[in-house]
Protein backbone atom coordinates (compact mmCIF):
# COMPACT_ATOMS: atom_id res chain seq x y z
CA UNK A 1 0.00 0.00 0.00
CA UNK A 2 1.40 3.48 -1.09
CA UNK A 3 0.37 6.95 -1.14
CA UNK A 4 -0.90 6.84 -4.38
CA UNK A 5 -2.65 2.66 -4.09
CA UNK A 6 -4.46 3.17 -0.88
CA UNK A 7 -8.42 3.31 -0.90
CA UNK A 8 -10.49 5.82 -1.09
CA UNK A 9 -11.53 5.46 2.48
CA UNK A 10 -7.79 5.12 3.52
CA UNK A 11 -7.24 8.50 1.75
CA UNK A 12 -9.47 10.53 3.73
CA UNK A 13 -7.51 9.16 7.12
CA UNK A 14 -4.26 10.35 5.12
CA UNK A 15 -5.79 13.42 4.53
CA UNK A 16 -6.10 14.07 8.39
CA UNK A 17 -3.21 13.10 9.30
CA UNK A 18 -1.21 15.12 6.50
CA UNK A 19 -3.26 18.17 8.33
CA UNK A 20 -2.59 17.10 11.37
CA UNK A 21 1.32 17.43 10.64
CA UNK A 22 0.61 20.85 8.42
CA UNK A 23 -0.77 22.00 11.82
CA UNK A 24 2.47 21.33 14.15
CA UNK A 25 5.35 22.18 10.77
CA UNK A 26 6.45 24.64 11.80
CA UNK A 27 4.68 26.46 14.14
CA UNK A 28 5.58 23.85 16.66
CA UNK A 29 7.92 21.46 15.23
CA UNK A 30 10.69 21.41 12.80
CA UNK A 31 9.67 17.57 11.39
CA UNK A 32 6.74 15.20 12.32
CA UNK A 33 5.34 12.26 11.21
CA UNK A 34 1.97 10.43 11.91
CA UNK A 35 1.46 6.51 11.67
CA UNK A 36 -2.12 5.12 12.30
CA UNK A 37 -3.15 1.55 12.94
CA UNK A 38 -3.28 -0.84 9.93
CA UNK A 39 -6.78 -2.12 11.01
CA UNK A 40 -8.13 1.08 10.81
CA UNK A 41 -6.40 2.14 7.45
CA UNK A 42 -8.35 -1.04 6.30
CA UNK A 43 -11.39 -0.68 7.23
CA UNK A 44 -11.46 -2.18 10.77
CA UNK A 45 -12.97 -0.93 14.14
CA UNK A 46 -8.79 -1.02 16.70
CA UNK A 47 -9.57 -2.85 19.81
CA UNK A 48 -9.56 -0.70 23.44
CA UNK A 49 -6.24 -0.88 24.73
CA UNK A 50 -2.34 -1.31 24.34
CA UNK A 51 -1.01 -1.91 21.03
CA UNK A 52 1.85 -3.76 19.57
CA UNK A 53 3.56 -1.01 17.10
CA UNK A 54 6.12 -3.84 15.98
CA UNK A 55 3.22 -5.33 13.31
CA UNK A 56 0.22 -3.02 13.11
CA UNK A 57 1.03 0.55 12.29
CA UNK A 58 1.82 2.41 8.66
CA UNK A 59 2.97 5.96 8.14
CA UNK A 60 0.48 7.86 6.93
CA UNK A 61 2.19 11.54 6.83
CA UNK A 62 4.92 13.45 7.09
CA UNK A 63 5.87 16.86 7.22
CA UNK A 64 9.40 18.83 7.41
CA UNK A 65 10.75 22.49 7.18
CA UNK A 66 13.41 21.04 4.76
CA UNK A 67 10.93 20.11 2.36
CA UNK A 68 11.55 17.07 -0.12
CA UNK A 69 15.37 17.39 1.13
CA UNK A 70 13.89 15.79 4.03
CA UNK A 71 12.33 12.21 4.48
CA UNK A 72 11.51 10.39 7.44
CA UNK A 73 12.45 6.99 8.77
CA UNK A 74 9.77 5.34 6.67
CA UNK A 75 8.04 6.65 3.49
CA UNK A 76 4.05 7.61 3.64
CA UNK A 77 2.11 3.95 2.83
CA UNK A 78 4.93 1.96 4.19
CA UNK A 79 4.65 -0.01 7.00
CA UNK A 80 5.85 1.82 10.59
CA UNK A 81 8.22 -0.51 12.51
CA UNK A 82 7.69 0.15 16.19
CA UNK A 83 10.04 -1.39 19.06
CA UNK A 84 8.72 -2.41 21.66
CA UNK A 85 11.88 -0.76 24.10
CA UNK A 86 11.40 2.41 22.73
CA UNK A 87 9.54 5.81 23.45
CA UNK A 88 7.52 5.06 20.51
CA UNK A 89 6.43 1.56 21.74
CA UNK A 90 5.94 2.72 25.28
CA UNK A 91 3.83 5.33 24.25
CA UNK A 92 1.49 2.85 22.18
CA UNK A 93 1.97 0.68 26.12
CA UNK A 94 1.01 2.44 28.28
CA UNK A 95 -0.86 5.08 25.98
CA UNK A 96 1.22 8.47 28.04
CA UNK A 97 2.78 10.81 26.18
CA UNK A 98 6.40 10.98 25.91
CA UNK A 99 8.85 14.34 25.80
CA UNK A 100 12.20 13.70 25.58
CA UNK A 101 13.91 16.93 26.08
CA UNK A 102 17.66 16.66 25.09
CA UNK A 103 17.63 13.51 22.84
CA UNK A 104 20.91 11.32 23.46
CA UNK A 105 21.48 9.62 19.97
CA UNK A 106 23.71 7.13 22.12
CA UNK A 107 20.98 6.31 24.26
CA UNK A 108 19.89 1.83 24.22
CA UNK A 109 16.59 2.09 22.48
CA UNK A 110 18.20 3.68 19.55
CA UNK A 111 20.89 0.78 19.20
CA UNK A 112 17.34 -1.49 18.62
CA UNK A 113 16.32 1.29 15.85
CA UNK A 114 19.34 1.79 13.81
CA UNK A 115 17.14 2.79 11.03
CA UNK A 116 15.41 5.38 12.65
CA UNK A 117 19.27 5.91 14.60
CA UNK A 118 20.36 7.09 11.61
CA UNK A 119 17.77 9.06 10.00
CA UNK A 120 17.58 10.98 13.66
CA UNK A 121 21.24 11.71 13.74
CA UNK A 122 21.45 13.13 10.12
CA UNK A 123 18.57 15.10 10.70
CA UNK A 124 19.80 16.94 13.65
CA UNK A 125 16.67 15.63 15.99
CA UNK A 126 17.86 16.56 19.66
CA UNK A 127 14.47 17.02 20.87
CA UNK A 128 10.96 15.02 20.80
CA UNK A 129 7.48 14.07 21.65
CA UNK A 130 5.73 11.26 21.01
CA UNK A 131 1.87 11.33 21.38
CA UNK A 132 -0.65 8.14 21.15
CA UNK A 133 -3.89 8.97 19.37
CA UNK A 134 -6.69 7.84 21.11
CA UNK A 135 -10.33 8.21 21.35
CA UNK A 136 -11.87 6.53 24.66
CA UNK A 137 -9.08 4.34 25.56
CA UNK A 138 -8.95 3.55 21.55
CA UNK A 139 -5.29 3.85 20.10
CA UNK A 140 -5.98 4.92 16.36
CA UNK A 141 -1.99 5.85 15.95
CA UNK A 142 0.94 7.78 16.73
CA UNK A 143 2.08 11.33 16.44
CA UNK A 144 5.88 12.27 16.30
CA UNK A 145 7.40 15.82 16.38
CA UNK A 146 10.83 16.17 16.40
CA UNK A 147 13.31 19.45 16.79
CA UNK A 148 16.44 19.65 15.13
CA UNK A 149 19.91 21.53 16.65
CA UNK A 150 19.00 25.32 15.76
CA UNK A 151 15.19 25.18 17.43
CA UNK A 152 15.10 25.43 21.23
CA UNK A 153 13.83 21.78 23.25
CA UNK A 154 10.14 20.69 24.01
CA UNK A 155 9.32 22.20 27.20
CA UNK A 156 5.90 21.13 29.35
CA UNK A 157 3.60 24.11 27.32
CA UNK A 158 4.91 22.52 23.73
CA UNK A 159 3.78 19.18 25.12
CA UNK A 160 0.12 20.76 26.02
CA UNK A 161 0.13 22.17 22.78
CA UNK A 162 0.87 19.24 21.08
CA UNK A 163 -1.57 17.30 23.00
CA UNK A 164 -4.56 19.78 22.22
CA UNK A 165 -3.73 19.15 18.16
CA UNK A 166 -3.42 14.85 18.68
CA UNK A 167 -6.67 14.97 20.80
CA UNK A 168 -8.24 17.06 18.09
CA UNK A 169 -6.53 15.00 15.39
CA UNK A 170 -7.72 12.13 16.87
CA UNK A 171 -11.79 13.39 17.24
CA UNK A 172 -11.33 13.62 13.37
CA UNK A 173 -9.56 10.38 12.72
CA UNK A 174 -12.86 8.88 14.45
CA UNK A 175 -15.26 10.58 12.43
CA UNK A 176 -14.11 9.77 9.58
CA UNK A 177 -13.99 6.39 10.76
CA UNK A 178 -17.24 6.08 11.36
CA UNK A 179 -18.22 7.98 8.27
CA UNK A 180 -16.02 4.73 6.56
CA UNK A 181 -18.33 2.43 8.53
CA UNK A 182 -21.62 4.14 7.16
CA UNK A 183 -20.56 4.25 3.52
CA UNK A 184 -19.58 0.65 3.49
CA UNK A 185 -22.55 -0.04 5.28
CA UNK A 186 -23.98 1.84 2.32
CA UNK A 187 -22.03 0.30 -0.50
CA UNK A 188 -23.53 -3.01 1.36
CA UNK A 189 -26.84 -2.16 0.99
CA UNK A 190 -26.80 -0.86 -2.52
CA UNK A 191 -25.09 -3.79 -3.63
CA UNK A 192 -27.83 -6.08 -1.93
CA UNK A 193 -30.29 -4.07 -4.27
CA UNK A 194 -29.03 -3.59 -7.23
CA UNK A 195 -29.19 -6.57 -10.04
CA UNK A 196 -26.24 -8.99 -10.37
CA UNK A 197 -27.34 -9.20 -14.22
CA UNK A 198 -29.56 -7.15 -16.22
CA UNK A 199 -32.13 -9.13 -17.82
CA UNK A 200 -31.70 -11.10 -21.48
CA UNK A 201 -34.44 -8.82 -23.47
CA UNK A 202 -35.46 -9.18 -27.37
CA UNK A 203 -34.99 -5.19 -27.62
CA UNK A 204 -31.35 -5.08 -26.83
CA UNK A 205 -28.35 -6.84 -28.04
CA UNK A 206 -26.31 -6.34 -24.47
CA UNK A 207 -26.54 -4.45 -21.55
CA UNK A 208 -24.03 -3.21 -19.13
CA UNK A 209 -24.17 -1.03 -16.04
CA UNK A 210 -21.27 0.66 -13.52
CA UNK A 211 -21.61 2.17 -9.82
CA UNK A 212 -18.45 2.94 -8.96
CA UNK A 213 -17.94 1.60 -5.56
CA UNK A 214 -16.18 4.64 -4.02
CA UNK A 215 -19.50 7.24 -5.28
CA UNK A 216 -22.53 7.96 -3.53
CA UNK A 217 -24.47 4.95 -2.19
CA UNK A 218 -27.74 6.98 -3.86
CA UNK A 219 -26.48 6.10 -7.55
CA UNK A 220 -28.24 3.49 -9.29
CA UNK A 221 -29.02 1.97 -12.65
CA UNK A 222 -32.09 -0.40 -13.93
CA UNK A 223 -32.77 -1.73 -16.89
CA UNK A 224 -36.69 -2.47 -17.01
CA UNK A 225 -38.65 -4.81 -19.59
CA UNK A 226 -42.10 -3.37 -20.41
CA UNK A 227 -45.02 -4.31 -22.20
CA UNK A 228 -44.69 -5.18 -26.20
CA UNK A 229 -41.18 -6.06 -25.78
CA UNK A 230 -40.03 -2.23 -25.13
CA UNK A 231 -37.54 -1.50 -22.32
CA UNK A 232 -37.02 1.29 -19.73
CA UNK A 233 -33.31 2.22 -19.35
CA UNK A 234 -32.82 3.81 -16.23
CA UNK A 235 -29.95 5.95 -14.05
CA UNK A 236 -30.45 8.35 -11.19
CA UNK A 237 -29.04 9.44 -7.92
CA UNK A 238 -31.05 9.95 -4.81
CA UNK A 239 -28.71 11.96 -3.21
CA UNK A 240 -27.28 12.36 0.26
CA UNK A 241 -24.11 10.26 1.49
CA UNK A 242 -23.94 7.12 3.18
CA UNK A 243 -26.88 4.91 4.92
CA UNK A 244 -29.68 7.70 4.12
CA UNK A 245 -28.71 7.89 0.59
CA UNK A 246 -29.02 4.16 0.20
CA UNK A 247 -32.40 4.08 1.80
CA UNK A 248 -33.53 6.90 -0.21
CA UNK A 249 -32.14 4.99 -3.61
CA UNK A 250 -34.23 1.71 -2.39
CA UNK A 251 -36.90 3.13 -1.90
CA UNK A 252 -36.85 5.18 -5.07
CA UNK A 253 -35.79 2.54 -7.27
CA UNK A 254 -39.29 0.53 -5.59
CA UNK A 255 -41.33 3.15 -6.99
CA UNK A 256 -39.89 3.92 -10.49
CA UNK A 257 -40.12 -0.23 -10.66
CA UNK A 258 -43.76 -0.08 -9.68
CA UNK A 259 -44.50 2.77 -11.90
CA UNK A 260 -43.32 1.05 -14.67
CA UNK A 261 -45.22 -1.27 -14.40
CA UNK A 262 -48.04 0.64 -15.00
CA UNK A 263 -46.95 1.54 -18.83
CA UNK A 264 -46.67 5.31 -17.95
CA UNK A 265 -44.85 7.63 -20.38
CA UNK A 266 -41.54 9.36 -19.01
CA UNK A 267 -42.62 12.36 -18.29
CA UNK A 268 -45.70 11.18 -16.12
CA UNK A 269 -43.76 8.60 -14.57
CA UNK A 270 -41.12 11.59 -13.33
CA UNK A 271 -44.29 13.87 -12.20
CA UNK A 272 -45.68 10.34 -9.77
CA UNK A 273 -42.47 10.12 -8.88
CA UNK A 274 -41.57 13.64 -8.18
CA UNK A 275 -45.10 13.80 -6.15
CA UNK A 276 -43.61 10.82 -4.11
CA UNK A 277 -40.35 12.52 -3.42
CA UNK A 278 -42.44 16.03 -2.04
CA UNK A 279 -44.78 14.02 0.09
CA UNK A 280 -41.72 12.07 1.48
CA UNK A 281 -40.18 15.36 2.00
CA UNK A 282 -42.90 16.66 3.59
CA UNK A 283 -43.37 13.79 5.90
CA UNK A 284 -39.99 14.36 7.41
CA UNK A 285 -39.49 15.28 11.40
CA UNK A 286 -39.73 19.38 11.04
CA UNK A 287 -36.14 19.20 12.94
CA UNK A 288 -35.28 17.09 10.35
CA UNK A 289 -36.03 19.58 7.11
CA UNK A 290 -33.22 21.84 5.53
CA UNK A 291 -30.60 18.93 6.03
CA UNK A 292 -30.08 17.85 2.48
CA UNK A 293 -28.21 14.78 3.16
CA UNK A 294 -31.18 13.48 4.93
CA UNK A 295 -33.69 13.97 2.11
CA UNK A 296 -34.95 12.89 -1.14
CA UNK A 297 -35.22 16.17 -2.52
CA UNK A 298 -32.29 16.78 -5.36
CA UNK A 299 -32.81 13.31 -6.63
CA UNK A 300 -31.90 12.84 -10.59
CA UNK A 301 -33.46 10.44 -12.72
CA UNK A 302 -33.05 9.90 -16.43
CA UNK A 303 -35.60 7.42 -17.90
CA UNK A 304 -35.50 6.19 -21.54
CA UNK A 305 -37.90 3.98 -22.96
CA UNK A 306 -36.75 2.15 -26.04
CA UNK A 307 -39.26 0.59 -28.65
CA UNK A 308 -37.82 -2.51 -30.70
CA UNK A 309 -40.87 -2.45 -33.06
CA UNK A 310 -40.72 1.39 -34.16
CA UNK A 311 -36.75 1.85 -33.17
CA UNK A 312 -37.40 4.78 -31.63
CA UNK A 313 -36.65 6.14 -27.88
CA UNK A 314 -38.75 8.50 -25.53
CA UNK A 315 -37.22 10.35 -22.84
CA UNK A 316 -37.47 12.49 -20.06
CA UNK A 317 -35.02 13.62 -17.17
CA UNK A 318 -35.13 15.41 -13.83
CA UNK A 319 -31.71 17.04 -13.08
CA UNK A 320 -28.69 16.94 -14.97
CA UNK A 321 -27.93 13.11 -16.74
CA UNK A 322 -26.92 13.40 -19.64
CA UNK A 323 -26.81 10.49 -22.64
CA UNK A 324 -25.32 10.18 -26.10
CA UNK A 325 -25.88 7.71 -28.96
CA UNK A 326 -23.50 6.25 -31.14
CA UNK A 327 -25.08 5.51 -34.34
CA UNK A 328 -24.32 2.15 -36.22
CA UNK A 329 -22.50 4.44 -38.88
CA UNK A 330 -20.11 5.74 -36.17
CA UNK A 331 -21.85 9.48 -35.57
CA UNK A 332 -21.89 10.28 -31.97
CA UNK A 333 -24.68 12.08 -31.02
CA UNK A 334 -26.52 14.10 -27.87
CA UNK A 335 -30.26 13.98 -27.58
CA UNK A 336 -30.86 17.56 -26.73
CA UNK A 337 -33.48 16.26 -23.42
CA UNK A 338 -35.77 19.26 -21.54
CA UNK A 339 -34.32 20.66 -19.02
CA UNK A 340 -36.08 20.26 -15.54
CA UNK A 341 -34.84 20.82 -11.72
CA UNK A 342 -34.52 17.76 -9.50
CA UNK A 343 -37.10 16.04 -8.19
CA UNK A 344 -38.79 17.12 -4.89
CA UNK A 345 -38.39 20.77 -5.58
CA UNK A 346 -41.99 21.69 -6.30
CA UNK A 347 -44.90 20.79 -9.00
CA UNK A 348 -43.10 20.78 -12.34
CA UNK A 349 -44.19 19.85 -15.52
CA UNK A 350 -41.72 17.33 -17.20
CA UNK A 351 -41.15 16.98 -21.02
CA UNK A 352 -40.53 13.87 -23.62
CA UNK A 353 -38.01 14.31 -25.97
CA UNK A 354 -37.77 11.17 -28.69
CA UNK A 355 -35.57 10.50 -30.67
CA UNK A 356 -34.62 7.80 -33.17
CA UNK A 357 -32.34 5.06 -32.13
CA UNK A 358 -31.83 2.38 -35.05
CA UNK A 359 -30.49 -1.10 -34.51
CA UNK A 360 -26.89 -1.54 -33.57
CA UNK A 361 -27.26 1.83 -31.74
CA UNK A 362 -25.20 2.13 -28.31
CA UNK A 363 -27.23 4.30 -25.89
CA UNK A 364 -24.69 5.60 -23.28
CA UNK A 365 -26.73 7.13 -19.97
CA UNK A 366 -24.67 8.95 -17.76
CA UNK A 367 -25.83 9.70 -14.20
CA UNK A 368 -24.59 13.13 -13.50
CA UNK A 369 -22.77 16.05 -15.37
CA UNK A 370 -18.85 16.08 -15.27
CA UNK A 371 -18.41 19.47 -12.74
CA UNK A 372 -14.76 19.34 -13.72
CA UNK A 373 -13.52 19.32 -16.86
CA UNK A 374 -9.83 18.00 -15.83
CA UNK A 375 -9.65 15.37 -14.74
CA UNK A 376 -13.29 14.63 -16.20
CA UNK A 377 -15.65 12.72 -13.64
CA UNK A 378 -18.32 11.74 -16.30
CA UNK A 379 -17.59 10.25 -20.12
CA UNK A 380 -17.39 12.98 -22.81
CA UNK A 381 -18.60 12.46 -26.28
CA UNK A 382 -14.96 12.46 -27.40
CA UNK A 383 -14.36 9.72 -24.86
CA UNK A 384 -17.48 7.88 -26.23
CA UNK A 385 -16.16 8.11 -29.96
CA UNK A 386 -12.13 6.97 -28.80
CA UNK A 387 -13.58 4.25 -26.58
CA UNK A 388 -15.58 3.11 -29.77
CA UNK A 389 -13.04 2.96 -32.23
CA UNK A 390 -10.88 0.78 -30.22
CA UNK A 391 -13.19 -1.80 -28.40
CA UNK A 392 -14.66 -3.40 -30.91
CA UNK A 393 -18.49 -4.76 -30.59
CA UNK A 394 -17.73 -5.93 -27.16
CA UNK A 395 -20.57 -3.72 -24.95
CA UNK A 396 -18.52 -4.59 -21.54
CA UNK A 397 -14.96 -3.98 -23.24
CA UNK A 398 -16.72 -0.50 -24.48
CA UNK A 399 -17.82 0.34 -21.32
CA UNK A 400 -14.26 -0.42 -19.65
CA UNK A 401 -13.12 2.06 -22.20
CA UNK A 402 -15.26 4.58 -21.23
CA UNK A 403 -14.60 4.50 -17.80
CA UNK A 404 -10.75 4.80 -17.86
CA UNK A 405 -9.01 7.66 -16.46
CA UNK A 406 -12.48 9.00 -14.85
CA UNK A 407 -12.38 10.19 -11.23
CA UNK A 408 -13.53 7.26 -8.92
CA UNK A 409 -14.53 9.31 -5.99
CA UNK A 410 -17.36 11.70 -8.21
CA UNK A 411 -17.55 8.79 -11.36
CA UNK A 412 -21.57 8.95 -11.70
CA UNK A 413 -23.57 5.67 -12.87
CA UNK A 414 -23.57 5.32 -16.04
CA UNK A 415 -25.30 2.39 -18.13
CA UNK A 416 -24.19 1.52 -21.11
CA UNK A 417 -26.89 -0.74 -24.11
CA UNK A 418 -26.88 -1.76 -27.58
CA UNK A 419 -30.15 -1.52 -29.04
CA UNK A 420 -32.23 -4.23 -31.61
CA UNK A 421 -34.80 -4.23 -33.60
CA UNK A 422 -37.75 -6.63 -33.85
CA UNK A 423 -37.66 -7.48 -37.93
CA UNK A 424 -40.79 -6.74 -39.93
CA UNK A 425 -41.77 -10.38 -40.70
CA UNK A 426 -42.03 -10.71 -36.36
CA UNK A 427 -44.84 -7.89 -36.37
CA UNK A 428 -48.25 -8.11 -37.70
CA UNK A 429 -51.20 -5.49 -37.61
CA UNK A 430 -54.65 -5.46 -38.98
CA UNK A 431 -57.25 -2.37 -38.18
CA UNK A 432 -60.92 -3.37 -37.75
CA UNK A 433 -64.28 -1.61 -37.88
CA UNK A 434 -66.39 -0.96 -34.57
CA UNK A 435 -68.52 -3.81 -36.02
CA UNK A 436 -69.35 -7.01 -34.01
CA UNK A 437 -68.51 -9.48 -37.40
CA UNK A 438 -65.34 -8.23 -37.28
CA UNK A 439 -64.63 -10.70 -34.12
CA UNK A 440 -64.59 -13.68 -36.40
CA UNK A 441 -62.11 -11.50 -38.84
CA UNK A 442 -60.00 -10.89 -36.14
CA UNK A 443 -59.90 -14.74 -35.38
CA UNK A 444 -59.19 -15.52 -38.72
CA UNK A 445 -56.48 -13.35 -39.41
CA UNK A 446 -54.78 -14.37 -36.44
CA UNK A 447 -55.00 -18.28 -37.40
CA UNK A 448 -53.47 -17.90 -40.44
CA UNK A 449 -50.38 -15.61 -38.98
CA UNK A 450 -50.00 -18.10 -36.21
CA UNK A 451 -49.77 -20.41 -38.94
CA UNK A 452 -47.37 -18.71 -40.81
CA UNK A 453 -44.92 -18.48 -37.26
CA UNK A 454 -45.21 -21.98 -36.86
CA UNK A 455 -47.09 -21.38 -33.65
CA UNK A 456 -50.07 -23.71 -34.07
CA UNK A 457 -49.76 -24.17 -30.51
CA UNK A 458 -50.69 -21.24 -29.56
CA UNK A 459 -53.65 -20.68 -31.71
CA UNK A 460 -56.85 -21.46 -29.55
CA UNK A 461 -55.74 -19.97 -26.88
CA UNK A 462 -54.62 -16.52 -28.72
CA UNK A 463 -58.12 -16.66 -31.05
CA UNK A 464 -60.02 -17.24 -27.74
CA UNK A 465 -58.01 -14.10 -26.28
CA UNK A 466 -58.84 -11.94 -29.50
CA UNK A 467 -61.92 -12.94 -29.54
CA UNK A 468 -62.75 -12.02 -25.57
CA UNK A 469 -60.52 -8.19 -26.40
CA UNK A 470 -61.96 -7.12 -29.72
CA UNK A 471 -65.79 -7.84 -28.56
CA UNK A 472 -65.04 -5.56 -25.34
CA UNK A 473 -63.38 -2.99 -27.73
CA UNK A 474 -65.99 -3.12 -29.90
CA UNK A 475 -68.51 -2.76 -27.09
CA UNK A 476 -66.98 0.13 -25.29
CA UNK A 477 -65.23 2.46 -27.72
CA UNK A 478 -66.59 3.80 -30.99
CA UNK A 479 -64.27 4.11 -33.03
CA UNK A 480 -61.55 1.86 -35.56
CA UNK A 481 -59.56 -0.72 -33.13
CA UNK A 482 -56.59 -2.20 -33.86
CA UNK A 483 -55.06 -5.96 -33.12
CA UNK A 484 -51.69 -6.15 -33.76
CA UNK A 485 -49.20 -9.74 -32.63
CA UNK A 486 -45.61 -9.14 -31.64
CA UNK A 487 -43.26 -12.45 -31.83
CA UNK A 488 -39.97 -12.19 -29.81
CA UNK A 489 -37.06 -14.24 -28.83
CA UNK A 490 -39.57 -15.58 -25.86
CA UNK A 491 -42.96 -14.48 -26.03
CA UNK A 492 -46.38 -14.01 -28.22
CA UNK A 493 -47.38 -10.64 -27.47
CA UNK A 494 -50.98 -9.74 -28.43
CA UNK A 495 -52.54 -5.80 -28.72
CA UNK A 496 -55.59 -4.72 -28.80
CA UNK A 497 -56.16 -1.28 -29.09
CA UNK A 498 -59.00 1.68 -29.19
CA UNK A 499 -60.30 4.84 -28.61
CA UNK A 500 -61.89 4.73 -25.19
CA UNK A 501 -59.99 5.58 -22.29
CA UNK A 502 -62.03 3.98 -19.75
CA UNK A 503 -59.77 0.71 -18.38
CA UNK A 504 -61.04 -2.75 -17.72
CA UNK A 505 -61.12 -4.18 -14.26
CA UNK A 506 -61.49 -7.96 -13.41
CA UNK A 507 -64.70 -8.82 -11.52
CA UNK A 508 -65.47 -11.95 -9.49
CA UNK A 509 -68.87 -12.84 -11.62
CA UNK A 510 -71.77 -14.70 -9.36
CA UNK A 511 -72.58 -17.92 -10.14
CA UNK A 512 -75.98 -16.37 -12.39
CA UNK A 513 -74.46 -14.15 -14.17
CA UNK A 514 -74.47 -14.27 -18.00
CA UNK A 515 -71.35 -12.37 -18.33
CA UNK A 516 -68.14 -10.78 -16.65
CA UNK A 517 -65.93 -13.96 -17.14
CA UNK A 518 -64.18 -12.39 -20.69
CA UNK A 519 -61.51 -11.14 -18.33
CA UNK A 520 -61.18 -13.90 -15.67
CA UNK A 521 -60.49 -16.40 -19.00
CA UNK A 522 -57.63 -14.18 -20.48
CA UNK A 523 -55.99 -14.10 -17.47
CA UNK A 524 -55.86 -17.62 -17.69
CA UNK A 525 -55.08 -18.34 -20.92
CA UNK A 526 -52.00 -15.52 -20.62
CA UNK A 527 -48.91 -15.57 -18.59
CA UNK A 528 -49.17 -11.75 -18.27
CA UNK A 529 -51.07 -9.16 -19.20
CA UNK A 530 -52.08 -5.59 -18.62
CA UNK A 531 -53.55 -1.64 -20.13
CA UNK A 532 -51.12 0.95 -21.60
CA UNK A 533 -52.85 4.35 -22.08
CA UNK A 534 -51.84 6.71 -25.08
CA UNK A 535 -53.29 9.89 -26.50
CA UNK A 536 -55.78 8.23 -28.43
CA UNK A 537 -57.21 5.84 -25.93
CA UNK A 538 -55.89 2.37 -24.78
CA UNK A 539 -53.61 -0.95 -25.37
CA UNK A 540 -54.78 -3.89 -23.75
CA UNK A 541 -51.85 -6.27 -24.32
CA UNK A 542 -51.25 -9.87 -23.16
CA UNK A 543 -48.19 -12.21 -23.12
CA UNK A 544 -47.76 -16.03 -23.24
CA UNK A 545 -44.40 -17.74 -23.67
CA UNK A 546 -43.39 -19.17 -26.73
CA UNK A 547 -43.64 -22.80 -26.74
CA UNK A 548 -40.12 -24.73 -26.60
Amino acid sequence: MTSHTVPLHARRLFQVAGKLTADAVPKLADASSVDLLEVLLRGGVPPPGPVDGSKQLRRAAFLSTRGEAARGAYAVGEVSRIRPATPYGQSLSDLHPRLIRHLNHNSRWLVHDPRRARLLREAGAHSVIVLPLIVRDVVLGLFVLYRRHESSPFNENDLREAARLADRAAQCLETVRRQIDEDALARLLRRSVLPERLPPLSALEAAHGHVPAEASAGQWFDVLPLSSARVALVVANAGGTGVDAAIGMTRLRAVITTLSALDLRPDELLTHLDSTVTRLERQRPASCQGTRDRNHAGTSCLYVVYDPVTERCVAARAGDPTMMVAHPNGDVTAPRLASHSPLGFGDQPFENTEFEAPPGSTLLLNGGRSPTPNPPAAPTAQRFREALATSGPDVSRLLDHVLRGLRPDREPAVLLTRTRALESKNVAALTLPSDPAAVSSARDWAGRQLATWRLDDLADSTTLVISELVTNAIRYSDGPIGLRLIKDDHTLICEVSDTSCSGLHRRRPKATDEGGRGLSIVSQLTQNQGTRYTTSGKIIWTEQPLPA
